[in-house]
């Protein structure tokens, strides 16, 4: 059975996360049926991961957009197969976040990025960070929406929400979420674990409350 949006409401403002987005989080779970198992706990439980996850990606809901403005010695340690040494971070960190995103992200075909500057075109964005010219098109196509000409839309909440709980579905996310999984929901997100420690508490914290609030009369 559906968390009722009354209820969704009501976990939101005691997690601080602005009740502007109930009406969207709510639409897109009911679009793409998460937490609409017949089991009470799944939904608990799957609710719980779903907005522990989407707060440690977009920082409580406020950045929808991917933080780029590293420090060298972030960069290096994120990515020092390809930086190689503080001297190129510096360089490369000095010219800006575009000139970080490029860095990172063009010409990754994992990625679909083929072009120079796909890199900060199709940064993360959202409040699962959806990231690359692949995902953007591929998700834009299935929602109906022109991602790949317009990928700014991706951070619009009833949009970035409806490509959230499309990501989930097609990730296969919902059976590790509703098991309270959060190495193997991150790896599903992130690619890798980063993060874990922030993730785990976010969980166990949003857990508490969703329980508190589904059990409320």
């Amino acid at each position: 059975m559906q968390i009722r949006a009354e209820r969704l409401k009501n976990i939101l403002k005691k997690l601080s996360i602005s009740e502007e987005w109930t009406e969207p989080i709510h639409k897109a779970w009911t679009k793409f049926n998460l937490c609409g198992s017949n089991e009470t706990k799944d939904n608990i439980n799957e609710a719980s991961m779903f907005l522990a996850q989407c707060s440690h990606e977009s920082c409580d809901f406020t950045k929808l957009e991917e933080n780029l403005n590293y420090s060298p010695y972030t960069l290096l340690k994120l990515f020092p197969n390809k930086t190689k040494s503080l001297e190129k971070a510096k360089e490369i960190t000095s010219r800006g976040a575009e000139a970080v995103a490029n860095f990172i992200y063009d010409y990754r075909t994992d990625l679909g990025n083929y072009t120079a500057g796909d890199g900060w075109r199709y940064r993360g964005r959202g409040i699962i960070q959806l990231t690359g010219r692949n995902n953007y098109k591929f998700y834009g196509e299935k929602l109906g929406f022109n991602l790949i000409n317009n990928p700014d839309r991706a951070k619009e909440p009833y949009i970035a929400c409806q490509v959230a709980c499309a990501y989930w579905r097609m990730k296969g996310i919902t059976a590790f979420a509703r098991e309270g999984n959060v190495i193997a929901v991150t790896r599903k997100i992130n690619g890798g674990l980063n993060g874990l420690d922030d993730r785990r508490r976010r969980f166990e914290r949003v857990l508490e409350i969703v329980s508190e609030v589904m059990n409320e009369k």
